[in-house]
């Protein structure tokens, strides 16, 4: 072992925070360790998971990734400042369009090959940033133009008027998104303005706690094409860092089972993602990361994910139907391991009462999380009240406040503020009382499952045996959808519901007619997370492929943070200029030339060195730069082929240094 290169690997997930402590010269794990992520403050979940690693070890760290749901999960939540929007366009865009206010327009426009036709007012501008700042009470300006990506003067000079005046951050679309359709541009500024004060004071905290636990060498975050950058880049564009943890994930199925090919399925504890890895490559989507209803207009990976884990709640409704997921739910056996009182309901609990329900609501057990606000309602703090000494099934909570049914009880605005969380039968509950995975409390587990089985009807065994079923079919599903996706480059997202039979037989529920169905995977599937060893491998028999389980899947997350790469991409479009020549479109340049070629040299320079240094500035050690160019045409009237426009693209990748290169 070269402890002089060692590296720490941290995830904080959904559900659970990993880490590892990875050996670079080895390309192994050293020490590694699980806790239950903190929702209320990522960092609590993160100085928890590294006080169970060695301290004689954490010394030696030279280098830390984090890969974090913090940017997904904060941009689907609307958390961060308040973001105003200028807009310079040829048309005037409206809150609808974009998606977001307070928006204002202002005169000032390119052309889409990148020639000014309207002048920036800059009086209208100052106007806008005043409006915004002080009328809207704005934190952060970002600035977005039609076509600013083919010429970014008219942004580049609206931030700096507005940057004359107020001392607010001021975020440019050209600079944090390359593509063309200034819609989602706009969407994906206003997202990293939104970002910059959350990501910010994480990885302040996040420093503070690796300090308190000897550890001293530089950050770096994991951006959402699994590529690593160093955290005062992140901090400037957190929007980069979108969809980090399954990028993450991805990686780490790649570097744990040396697969150049596979369908990576990581099972964790809240949902299930599904990528795919061809030819050593996380492949990234062409669109950008879409979240919730915005597109953001950055290098993310292709990835599906389903509200599936080993901490869904399991229900079912009026038809008897069983549900697994997408709500999620704190296993019992992991509650009843810190109290003590949550068993001794269970085995009191007359499940018998509640045979007439149609939900298995009546087993829930309601927790306190974090501490309450002052604005609840006079029954919201009695409630939360009664929570403060343990746990407390929602049954007896409701007795205790008067109401005739726990329905009544008032959790939606407790529960989605994050006060409040639920504990329920979990596919974890029922590994548990399986005897398959015994974590935690297998024997609360057990009378959970019994109390389940009576509201819904079933033997507990049936329950094991149909959960695991419910579970193999929505992987085996997922896994169907996610291939469809990539081998018809995005043009069909879901399984048409016409193929319904066709699954069925596929995955052996109809065998009463002449139609066999037998559906092959070519790929391997590589299953990590937690679950993945008892849930992944039935779903290799119904698509007849490899399923691999690697060592270390539990924390392949964090694997994958620490053994990534360090990758920068630059890009330039030559077009036609309709006249004589060919016109150059760079990030901050814009040139003539006469021939092809030449504009292909300059460009091939330009985009090298932009590459090397954006490598460099997120930390990577000796970046290696590859060049490319794809022409795009058409077909004349007569039939023959015209040229429409070159890309340009330099990609410096390396090693994260584990030696501190980049600005502090």
């Amino acid at each position: 072992m070269s402890e002089d290169q060692l590296g720490l690997g941290i995830d904080a997930g959904g559900t659970y925070t990993d880490a590892v402590i990875w050996d670079f010269h080895d390309r192994k794990v050293r020490a590694k360790a699980k806790s239950l992520t903190t929702y209320h403050d990522l960092v609590q979940g993160i100085s928890s998971v590294l006080d169970m690693l060695p301290r004689s070890l954490l010394e030696k760290v030279k280098l830390t990734a984090l890969s974090t749901t913090l940017a997904t999960n904060a941009l689907v939540e609307g958390r961060g400042s308040k973001v105003g929007l200028v807009v310079l366009s040829p048309w005037g865009w409206t809150e609808d369009q974009v998606g977001h206010a307070p928006l204002i327009n202002v005169p000032g426009a390119v052309s889409i090959s990148g020639e000014v036709i309207q002048p920036l007012d800059e009086d209208a501008c100052r106007d806008a940033a005043r409006r915004l700042v002080e009328d809207c009470g704005c934190e952060a300006i970002a600035v977005a133009g039609y076509a600013s990506v083919r010429n970014p003067t008219l942004e580049t000079r609206a931030r700096a008027i507005i940057e004359e005046s107020y001392d607010v951050p001021v975020v440019c679309a050209h600079e944090v998104s390359r593509r063309l359709n200034a819609i989602h541009g706009a969407q994906t500024a206003v997202a990293n303005a939104q970002l910059l004060p959350t990501i910010r004071a994480l990885m302040i905290s996040v420093k503070r706690a690796l300090e308190e636990h000897g550890v001293t060498g530089q950050l770096m975050v994991v951006k959402g094409d699994g590529s690593l950058v160093d955290v005062s880049v992140a901090c400037k564009r957190p929007v980069e860092t979108v969809l980090s943890g399954p990028a993450a994930s991805a990686n780490g199925a790649r570097v744990l089972t040396r697969q150049r090919s596979g369908v990576v399925v990581d099972i964790g504890g809240t949902t299930t993602d599904c990528a795919i890895l061809s030819d050593a490559q996380v492949a990234v989507s062409k669109d950008g990361a879409r979240i919730g209803a915005w597109t953001i207009g950055v290098d993310a990976i292709d990835v599906s994910t389903v509200g599936l884990g080993g901490d869904s709640r399991i229900d079912f409704n009026a038809s008897r139907q069983l549900i697994i997921g997408p709500n999620r739910s704190i296993p019992i056996a992991h509650l009843a391991a810190v109290y003590g009182s949550v068993e001794r309901f269970l085995r009191n609990f007359d499940a018998s009462r509640y045979k007439q329900w149609t939900d298995a609501s009546p087993l829930d057990i309601l927790v306190l999380v974090q501490s309450a606000s002052n604005e609840l309602t006079d029954l919201e703090r009695k409630l939360v009240g009664l929570l403060e000494s343990e746990p407390l099934p929602v049954v007896l909570v409701a007795e205790r406040l008067g109401l005739p049914s726990h329905r009544l009880l008032p959790l939606a605005g407790l529960e989605k503020s994050g006060i409040v969380r639920r504990s329920s039968l979990t596919p974890t509950d029922v590994l548990h009382a399986a005897g398959v995975f015994t974590r935690w409390n297998v024997s609360a587990a057990k009378a959970a499952l019994d109390a389940f089985a009576v509201l819904y009807g079933e033997s507990s065994d049936c329950i094991i045996n149909s959960v695991m079923e419910t579970f193999t079919r929505r992987l085996f599903e997922e896994i169907i959808r996610r291939e469809i996706s990539y081998e018809t480059k995005g043009k069909v997202q879901n399984i048409p519901s016409n193929w319904q039979l066709l699954l069925d037989k596929a995955f052996g529920k109809d065998d009463t007619t002449g139609l066999e169905v037998s559906i092959r995977l070519k790929r391997p599937v590589i299953a990590i997370g937690a679950p993945a060893a008892v849930f992944a491998p039935p779903v290799g028999d119904r698509l007849h492929c490899r399923v691999l389980v690697p060592e270390h899947a539990d924390v392949a997350n964090a694997v994958g943070a620490i053994a990534s790469q360090v990758r920068a991409r630059a890009e330039i479009l030559i077009r036609p200029n309709g006249e004589w020549g060919y016109s150059l479109h760079g990030e901050e340049e814009r040139f003539e030339f006469s021939d092809l070629e030449s504009a292909t040299a300059a460009a091939q320079e330009i985009v090298r060195r932009r590459a090397l240094d954006r490598a460099v500035e997120a930390g990577a050690e000796k970046p290696v730069v590859t060049l490319t160019h794809t022409d795009s045409g058409g077909e004349a009237s007569d039939g023959t082929r015209v040229f429409l426009e070159r890309r340009v693209v330099a990609v410096a990748a390396g090693q994260a240094s584990l030696v501190r290169t980049g600005p502090s």
